[in-house]
């Protein structure tokens, strides 16, 4: 057992690990007979990042997590992902709480100006509108049926929404939209098995049933979409007034916050066709591996990306590698429920690293301090970055 987590930790670090080796190691990193050996590969990687040696602070926090052991001069984060996942996703940058700034270092701001308990607004609910005008809260859905629309039945099990034809005379203009709020996702089915994961302030319209020539659905905000493969019925993602996707049976990702600078779609598998709202007979074909931006609905780039990087929302992680300061914080905005104010101007900062969604606020301000990033907090809901 010590040599199979030996192999599937190398794996990891390296990027090669397959999905079910992710999961057998997650299990094994669990394991109390191989807590030795997961103390010495997590010092190990660090030192693989070029470190001399790791600091204290980040070892406990680090190995605390991994053993669910409160350490009497640190709280111990709450988690909502399994424990080992969340340790092996941030040994990703080497250590806990660990980003590298850009360019230049500054004096950290004491935290006592952070409190600890600002998360996401219990009261923001993820919500379903459907056809005729009813509203249905999701965030409280129990096991069972939820609705009846638009010649779908509509359920609720295992934490998503699933869509299936009634088998009742279908219309094409019921359109359902489930939104989410800032600080929360979701996860639906459509009626063609299509599987869509939503991120934190998105916005989904779809059809109940699919009843046309094709399979539309609009989207602002972010989506990963796995779209069941129907060639006879082509499925294709509109983001209103910027850019259409064509899918041809695949995994996509699409990053489309109206405050973003382009709309981004990146492929996993498969093939998809991605064209400009203002020159729609003009598409550009990805391959996997490849993200398309579309800006200001005309001009589309095309370029390779890491994927990992790009799905990491969905596996409980932000991945700020290589983002800018303004970046960061318009995540953190989403994800927090926060305004995110300049006193003058706006940094030039990079950051380099991963950070766990479950991590209250003032952790992760506490990551941003230690990156020398001078920041306070005006208010429940206000951070103000200062020069």
């Amino acid at each position: 057992m010590h040599e199979r987590l030996l192999l599937l930790f190398d794996k990891y670090y390296h990027k090669t690990i397959s999905p079910a080796e992710r999961e057998e190691l997650f299990a094994l990193m669990n394991d109390p007979a191989l807590e030795d050996t997961l103390k010495t590969l997590i010092l190990d990687s660090y030192t693989k990042g070029g470190q001399v040696e790791m600091p204290a602070a980040a070892s406990t926090a680090v190995l605390n997590a991994i053993l669910g052991t409160p350490a009497p001069t640190r709280r111990t984060i709450p988690l909502r992902w399994p424990m080992a996942a969340a340790v092996v996703s941030l040994l990703a940058v080497g250590a806990y709480l660990l980003w590298r700034p850009h360019p230049a270092r500054r004096p950290a701001l004491a935290r006592q100006s952070v409190p600890a308990t600002v998360h996401a607004k219990d009261t923001d609910v993820a919500m379903l509108t459907l056809a005729d005008g009813r509203r249905i809260p999701l965030d409280s859905l129990m096991t069972g049926a939820v609705a009846e629309d638009g010649g779908a039945d509509i359920a609720f099990k295992d934490g998503q929404l699933s869509y299936s034809p009634a088998g009742k005379q279908l219309g094409t203009d019921a359109f359902n939209v489930i939104q989410t709020p800032r600080g929360k996702q979701f996860h639906v089915v459509l009626a063609d098995g299509t599987r869509v994961w939503l991120n934190a302030a998105t916005t989904l319209r779809f059809p109940a049933v699919f009843a046309g020539k094709e399979r539309m659905v609009e989207v602002t905000g972010e989506a990963y979409f796995e779209a069941a493969g129907k060639a006879e019925v082509p499925f294709r993602v509109v983001v209103p007034g910027h850019a259409s996707i064509q899918v041809l049976g695949t995994q996509f990702n699409v990053n489309a916050y109206p405050e973003g600078s382009s709309v981004k779609t990146t492929l996993l598998t498969g093939a998809v066709k991605v064209a400009a709202a203002a020159s729609p007979d003009a598409p550009v074909v990805l391959s996997p591996g490849q993200q398309a931006r579309v800006q200001d609905a005309r001009k589309i780039t095309v370029g390779k990306v890491d994927t990992d990087n790009v799905m990491a929302w969905r596996n409980g992680i932000f991945n700020f590698e290589g983002m800018a300061l303004k970046e960061v914080m318009a995540e953190l905005a989403r994800w927090y429920d926060v305004e995110v104010v300049y006193e003058k101007g706006i940094p030039d900062i990079r950051f380099f690293g991963e950070l766990g969604r479950s991590l209250p606020l003032a952790d992760v301000v506490k990551a941003l301090e230690d990156s020398k990033v001078h920041i306070s907090m005006e208010g429940p809901r206000r951070l103000v970055v200062m020069p």
